[in-house]
Parts: C-alpha cells; sequence; structure tokens
C-alpha cells in the first residue's frame, strides 16, 4: 500500500478517536479484510452503502488499484460526502472510485457488482439489501457492519438474510462484528 494511503488512514484512525470528532469509521481489522477480499476474489465492482468520510472507502478502493475495478460508495450527508471526496482525493484514488449522492435505496445504480458493503443507518439494512440484491452477481457477496455492536438495530436484517434462500451467512467476528452473506 503506498505511503500517503497509509499515512491518511492513520490520519483518520487519529481524529477518529477524539473526543468531540462526530464521524464513525469501521475498525482497522474490518479495513484489512475488506482490502484482502476484494484482491483475493479479484472483485471489480464494489458497491458501498455509507461512504461517511471515505475511511472504509479507501481501504477497498486501494483494494481495486490492484484489480482494475471500481467503487461506488453512496452517502446522503453533505458533510460526509464533501470530506470524503476531499479524502479520496488526498489518497489519489479518485479513479477507482465514482461518489453517488442520495438516500440509498432511491439511487440509482450503473452496474452489476461482486461486493456490497453496508455500513449506514442500521435500521435500513434491510431496504439496502432488497433495493441492491438484484444488482448482485451470482457467487458475490454481501457484508454488513456492526453486527455484533448493533444486534438489537440488525435484528430484522439477521432475520432476512437467515431466512433468504438466495444468500449463504454467518457471523465474523471482526471489528465490530460483520455478517458475510454469499449470493448462491
Amino acid at each position: 500500500m503506498k505511503t500517503q494511503i497509509l499515512k491518511l488512514i492513520q490520519k483518520i484512525e487519529e481524529e477518529s478517536r477524539e473526543k468531540d470528532n462526530p464521524f464513525w469509521i469501521i475498525s482497522h481489522d474490518t479495513g484489512e479484510f475488506l482490502n484482502d477480499l476484494i484482491i483475493k476474489n479479484n472483485f471489480k465492482r464494489v458497491l458501498e452503502v455509507g461512504t461517511s468520510i471515505g475511511y472504509s472507502g479507501i481501504w477497498m478502493a486501494e483494494a481495486l488499484t490492484h484489480t482494475k475495478g471500481k467503487l461506488y460508495t453512496i452517502e446522503s450527508h453533505e458533510v460526509r460526502f464533501k470530506t470524503a471526496e476531499n479524502n479520496f482525493s488526498e489518497a489519489g484514488l479518485t479513479a477507482y472510485i465514482q461518489q453517488l449522492k442520495g438516500h440509498a435505496p432511491d439511487v440509482a445504480i450503473p452496474d452489476m457488482f461482486d461486493l456490497l458493503f453496508l455500513d449506514a443507518t442500521k435500521v435500513e439494512y434491510v431496504s439496502y439489501i432488497t433495493a441492491f440484491l438484484f444488482h448482485m452477481k451470482k457467487g458475490g457477496i454481501i457484508v454488513a457492519d456492526n453486527a455484533l455492536t448493533h444486534e438489537k438495530e440488525l435484528a430484522k436484517y439477521k432475520e432476512y438474510i437467515f431466512s433468504s434462500p438466495q444468500l449463504e451467512n454467518k457471523l465474523l467476528k471482526i471489528g465490530n462484528g460483520l455478517y458475510f452473506s454469499r449470493i448462491i
């Protein structure tokens, strides 16, 4: 990984630990997991719901530099959208990222995807998966963050994925917990 990207990741992590920081980011080990997942599976098209300030997007876009792919990332909040835009530029990754603004289920997306990463409003995960499931390639992966830290908010999502005949599911104890689903 390029030095400028590693320095930016470290800077964002340090800022996230500040007491008055209003933005949440995924854990470092979740970032590494997503990066490895993309590279090992040679994923080319990734959709992220919940850009926030771009931390997870940096991890995924960096992996996409190796696979010659593209990240499509959706954010509705203006300040987070702009902060992410600046972070993507500072990381030198804008050629691998298409930012989309709006409420995720209402955003038109242009492609079929290998990976869908959910990390936005937790109680809306079911609406995200139902909006984007038909945009997933067979064998594609859906990763949903905060499975352990937001169990109550994700109860309906958990019920949905574990009852879906289209999905093979497991809980990964990485970071804040990840629901890992494969399209079968």
